[in-house]
Order: C-alpha cells, then sequence, then structure tokens
C-alpha cells in the first residue's frame, strides 16, 4: 500500500477513535487497518499510537507525524482539485467548522438547497466553539462570529452583520414593566454570563452616564442558547444576537426593548479560509451561497 494510503488511514484512526470505525468510513476490515498502521509504525522505526480496549491515545511521535499527513493529504487534494476533473463543477468533500448556535440553527438548515444544487459536494460540518487552526485541520472553511478579525494567514470574508439586542418575553414585561432607559435595568432581573465575564456589561448610546451597564440576575449560564430559552421563559431580560431571537421577536414571543439605546454593531459573520490554499470550486460556490442567503440583511432580522 502507498505511503499515502497509509497516512490516510493513520488519520481516519485517529479522527474516528478506533479502528474499527475507520475501518467502516473507509470500507475496510478493522484487521487491515490495523496492519496498516503496524506497517507504518515498523517502516518509520516509532510507535504512533497506544492502542488500548477502549481507544487509540496518540503518542509524541503520533502528534508530530499527524500533522504532517493532514497537511500533506489537503496538499494532494488542493492539487487534485485545481489541475483534474473538479476545473468547472464543483464537487468533493467540503469540511465546514462552525459555532455550535450558529451552525446548528443557521447554517444546517441551508444545507438542503445547497446540495441540492451542488448533488456532487458532500457536505463535512464540525460545530464547535473552540477556536480551530485550519492550518492544523483538515477543515476547507471557518464560520466565526466576531469583530474585525486579523490573521495574515487566513482570508476572512464577511457574511453578514449580527445585532445584539435587549429583549424579554411580553409575560415578564407584563409582570415587571418594560424599562424605558437603560438604568431602569438595575432594577429588573437580568440573565447573566458566567464566563466571559465582560458580556455583562451591556453598552448604550444616547444616556447620559455610564455607557457599559454592569447587569446582574438570578440566572447565570455561559450559553446564549440557554440565556434566550430562559428569556423565552419569563425568567429575565436578555441580551442576544438577533440570529436567536429574530423570528420570535416577529410572531411576538418575545419583545425587542431599549431600541432607542442600541449602539452600532461592529459584529459580523465571517467565512475564513487559509491564504495560501487553493480556492477549489465546492468552497467558492458554499461562500457564494451564504452571501446570496445571508446578506446583506440575513433573514432573522428581517422582522421589521
Amino acid at each position: 500500500m502507498s505511503k499515502e494510503s497509509q497516512m490516510h488511514i493513520f488519520a481516519q484512526a485517529v479522527k474516528e477513535g478506533s479502528f474499527s470505525s475507520a475501518a467502516r468510513h473507509l470500507h475496510l476490515t478493522p484487521s487491515a487497518v490495523s496492519k496498516q498502521i503496524s506497517a507504518l509504525e515498523d517502516r518509520l522505526g516509532v510507535r504512533l499510537l497506544n492502542r488500548t480496549t477502549r481507544k487509540l491515545n496518540l503518542t509524541e511521535a503520533g502528534a508530530r507525524y499527524l500533522e504532517h499527513c493532514q497537511r500533506i493529504l489537503n496538499d494532494i487534494e488542493n492539487a487534485e482539485s485545481e489541475v483534474g476533473g473538479m476545473r468547472d463543477a464543483p464537487r468533493g468533500i467540503l469540511r465546514v467548522n462552525a459555532p455550535v448556535v450558529m451552525g446548528a440553527r443557521r447554517i444546517a438548515p441551508l444545507l438542503v438547497e445547497f446540495q441540492e444544487r451542488y448533488p456532487e459536494v458532500e457536505v463535512e460540518m464540525n460545530l464547535t466553539d473552540t477556536r480551530v487552526d485550519l492550518l492544523d485541520t483538515n477543515d476547507d472553511v471557518a464560520l466565526r462570529i466576531g469583530e474585525e478579525l486579523y490573521d495574515s494567514s487566513m482570508i476572512a470574508r464577511k457574511i453578514c452583520k449580527l445585532r445584539r439586542i435587549v429583549y424579554a418575553s411580553p409575560l415578564y414585561l407584563e409582570k415587571f414593566g418594560e424599562p424605558q432607559k437603560p438604568e431602569e435595568l438595575l432594577n429588573h432581573n437580568c440573565i447573566t454570563y458566567n464566563e466571559p465575564d465582560y458580556l455583562n456589561d451591556w453598552p448604550f448610546i444616547n444616556c447620559p452616564g455610564q455607557k457599559l451597564l454592569r447587569i446582574k440576575g438570578s440566572f447565570i449560564s455561559n450559553n446564549g442558547e440557554a440565556h434566550h430559552y430562559a428569556a423565552l421563559q419569563g425568567l429575565g431580560i436578555a441580551r442576544l444576537a438577533t440570529l436567536l431571537a429574530g423570528e420570535k421577536i416577529k410572531n411576538g414571543e418575545l419583545v425587542e426593548i431599549l431600541r432607542d439605546f442600541e449602539p452600532p454593531s461592529r459584529l459580523y459573520f465571517w467565512a475564513m479560509y487559509p491564504q495560501n490554499r487553493y480556492v477549489a470550486p465546492k468552497l467558492r460556490v458554499f461562500i457564494d451561497y451564504l452571501l446570496e442567503k445571508l446578506s446583506p440583511i440575513p433573514p432573522w432580522d428581517q422582522y421589521e
């Protein structure tokens, strides 16, 4: 078996966490996977994996070798995409890395139409809120939320602007009243973060005194989705991106408040990919599709 094939088997075994899972993905037998990784270790003269009955653990040498494997396999795929049969029609596996909430609630529903348009593109979406380095992974593109992003190794495309707003349920407002000025939030139960702490400093404009208001409340979480559902149930007032709340505001389940004090948004949804990587047709059409569906005003903000 070729060195490239052994690299591919090794990388897949690490990704899947077991020889049997890798074998199913590669349409091989577990014994064939084990045999090829043993042959690879013999050829290199080092142990790459520590095997237990339940999982595989990379050795130090294995971790270093995996980094090289991922880069080499990506380079091979990109080279074949550029000069081979992928000149015109988008096809192949598109690996997308996205934040958990954004990916699950906003990107995944768009994939049905995308794959109907491009049936030869297979999408593999990994959801994580942990920052990833695309130069060290197999992902083709990372979708991220943030302000201006600067990274000389990456190309960052703005997909759309995101808004953070203050809102509450009609039930809460009927029971406790609607604040008319930001400082009145100090007398309300606000939904807060335990991390990162700076998200508990809510910014406002058009008001005297403090531009940042430190809010407090009885429900604390590090997850925006949990905040959203707590607000829906009338637990308190939340400040979150409209990508979570847009439809609920449109149908009246939530009410946007303090709109006149909302600061201009500097938050954007980005698509990022390595500077030195060939932009395959599958990636190009995916980014164009996101721009078509989400720019300039994303659907969750079209409720006014």
